[in-house]
């Protein structure tokens, strides 16, 4: 309910994040680590929460479908 594929909702969308990120080595690294540990600041101010139980190929893989966009 935080993200949506093109508009923002309470996080950008995850064509916004994949923009971001394009062109960077580390990006699914980068992202990867900010969805097991959460954070704010990167967008604004509403903190997006850690999904530390996650497992650390589910979030890697999380990672790389937002990079693509959400597809």
């Amino acid at each position: 309910g935080c993200h949506a594929i093109e508009s923002r909702v309470l996080g950008p969308s995850y064509k916004e994040v994949a923009a971001k990120y394009a062109g960077q080595k580390d990006a699914e690294a980068t992202v990867t680590a900010h969805i097991k540990s959460g954070g704010v600041g990167r967008w604004g101010q509403i903190p997006m929460p850690a999904q530390a139980q996650l497992s650390d190929a589910d979030a890697k893989a999380l990672a790389a479908w937002v990079l693509r966009g959400g597809k």
